[in-house]
């Protein structure tokens, strides 16, 4: 992103802290990336077991029907997340959290302020993921949601800009 993109969203009294963007590797840790993918994998298997051994009155033709739908909306599932996570940009001001997602020609950016801010959640993905922001929900305040900056590179450094510190946090 362009110093000219910055003179754009920044306010005239705030100043850019931190930029990052999510980079997730392939990993166990990783499973919510992965799931849809390992969920394709156990539906071949499971339909491959249901057509050698079926003694249910379906067709062989219904149940790769039913398998090839499930395994495609799955794969569907985790192709939209990657691609989500590769459009989207993070950033930290001194009264600001900015989360940008790149789209068709567009950025759209969602701005929530550093007063929503929380004790750093460091989830351990990899690399970390780092949750700060809580939201309520305008029709429930009693349901929040925590919401960051996921898969990022240097959650060390990010966390130390927090206004309160994790548990275990180095100052």
């Amino acid at each position: 992103m362009t110093d000219e993109f910055w003179q754009n969203v920044l306010e005239d009294d705030e100043t850019l802290l931190w930029t990052g963007r999510p980079t997730p590797r392939i990993s166990l840790r990783n499973f919510q990336l992965l799931g849809p993918f390992i969920g394709a994998v156990g539906t071949v298997i499971a339909g491959g077991f249901l057509l050698t051994y079926n003694s249910l009155p379906l067709s062989q033709s219904v149940v790769m029907a039913a398998v090839i739908g499930l395994v495609v909306l799955s794969l569907v599932k985790g192709l939209n997340r990657w691609a989500d996570l590769t459009r989207t940009r993070y950033a930290l001001t001194n009264h600001r959290a900015l989360f940008f997602r790149l789209q068709k020609g567009e950025t759209r950016v969602k701005a929530f302020s550093r007063s929503l801010e929380t004790a750093p959640d460091v989830k351990p993905t990899s690399p970390p993921s780092v949750f700060f922001i809580r939201q309520e929900r305008s029709d429930n305040p009693a349901l929040a949601g925590h919401l960051g900056f996921e898969y990022v590179q240097d959650s060390a450094s990010l966390c130390r800009l927090m206004a309160t510190a994790y548990k275990g946090a180095k100052r």
